[in-house]
């Protein structure tokens, strides 16, 4: 998809009612906002019952019918699901046209990537939410927007879009040796806003600061790695901006939002959401063509109360865990992060693990390969690392069984395990 169908699919009509909508959700009280809530659940059920073939027969084999669900006092009623169960029967969930599916995958890191799917007015409605949320913080689109893109890869230094005013600098080029250019090709675009994974934002300011180099911008708006308090610090005051956090996933079931205050709380009418103990069930509300209900997502939320409709409307999030994008170091002194993106497309890897020992050593990758893993895999999953990396950079792939990763002491996953020599 190239930009300029990117930029219509993410700005049209569609795009304005929905912020229209999304503005009128702030002006609710709890009393509204809960009817509506109630409503949107009640509908994407009934809907989902009649036109998707996964859930009509998950919930009859349940012994569920269409009018088993009459609020959201009955969501316990429905079974959870999650990845694993729905994996091979995407198709079967989603109901529509099928020229108007946009295919999107889930990271390949832990398993077979999910594929899901989005429609235009799902993609508009997201961008509805993400302008609003902006827009609420002060940025308007159209102004002058810096955006740090690990997609770009090693061998593209920059690009401007000038139909959307953003000025796109690629994360893995970021380095001592770059960051004089780019500082100077960031002051000459004058950006009112930054946005990045927390580790790029991070990165910039070091490669900033060790060259005695300064930038004042207003706005930064993160997501996608957890944003840890020393990166907070170090950015907002060194670039003199302030920090917005966007919590969400590719499966658009949860949507969260930092506040001025920097506390999270739930984008109005995006999803339901169940905060459990190590986990979050999950109920997208805005694609009805792909519905998600009550889909586990295994981050781990500390909340202030249990209480369910407390926290569907005012949840206290004390701290959110499970988000870190751990980075791969480079020999020029950069990072690469969320080297996931490597993984996905991979077909039939069930699960990897990076090992970096220096950088003077090679990048160890373990795979635990499905029986019709094949040589074109491995080959397309190198092509993709290095395109991330650099060529400069040795990899070394180790095939492996699943009990053969390193875990943390509580059984945690990671992707990238750093060795201290």
């Amino acid at each position: 998809m190239n930009e300029l169908v990117k930029y219509y699919s993410k700005n049209n009509i569609i795009t304005t009612r929905k912020y229209k909508e999304i503005s009128k959700f702030y002006e609710l009280d709890h009393t509204q906002l809960l009817s509506r809530y109630n409503d949107a659940f009640v509908a994407l059920f009934k809907r989902a019952f009649k036109y998707s073939d996964f859930y009509k027969k998950l919930y009859q084999d349940h012994g569920l019918g269409i009018s088993s669900v009459r609020d959201l006092t009955d969501l316990t009623k429905l079974p959870e699901i999650n990845r694993h169960i729905i994996k091979h029967q995407v198709n079967k969930i989603y109901h529509g046209f099928d020229f108007m599916k946009v295919k999107g995958l889930t990271s390949g890191t832990s398993g077979t990537p999910l594929t899901v799917y989005r429609t235009p007015v799902n993609i508009a409605t997201e961008q509805a939410y993400i302008r609003h949320y902006r827009q609420m913080h002060g940025f308007h689109a159209g102004q002058p927007l810096l955006s740090i893109r690990g997609a770009l890869g090693k061998n593209t230094a920059h690009e401007y879009y000038k139909k959307a005013n953003i000025l796109y600098i690629s994360s893995p080029n970021i380095n001592e040796g770059t960051i004089t250019k780019y500082h100077e090709m960031i002051v000459k675009f004058g950006p009112v806003a930054i946005e990045a994974f927390p580790s790029y934002l991070y990165k910039l300011c070091i490669e900033l600061e060790k060259k005695g180099l300064h930038l004042e911008i207003g706005n930064a708006f993160t997501s996608s790695e957890t944003l840890y308090g020393f990166q907070r610090d170090k950015v907002e005051s060194y670039l003199k901006t302030k920090i917005h956090d966007w919590y969400g996933n590719v499966e658009r079931s949860i949507g969260l939002a930092q506040d001025k205050e920097n506390k999270y709380y739930p984008l109005p009418l995006y999803s339901v959401n169940e905060f459990q103990k190590d986990r979050v069930v999950t109920t997208g509300l805005i694609n009805k063509n792909f519905p998600l209900i009550r889909y586990v997502v295994e981050d781990k939320f500390i909340l202030g109360s249990t209480d369910f409709l407390k926290n569907l409307l005012t949840p206290d999030i004390i701290q959110i865990e499970g988000r870190a994008g751990d980075t791969i170091e480079l020999k020029d002194g950069s990072w690469v992060g969320c080297i996931d993106h490597a993984f996905k497309g991979i077909e039939h890897l069930e699960c990897a693990q990076i090992h970096q020992y220096g950088t003077d050593k090679p990048i160890e990758i373990k795979l635990v390969a499905g029986n019709d893993f094949v040589t074109e895999d491995e080959n397309q999953l190198r092509a993709n690392i290095i395109r991330m990396v650099g060529d400069d950079m040795h990899l070394q792939f180790i095939y492996c069984k699943r009990e053969d990763l390193t875990y943390s002491a509580n059984q945690k996953y990671k992707l990238i395990i750093k060795h201290k020599l």
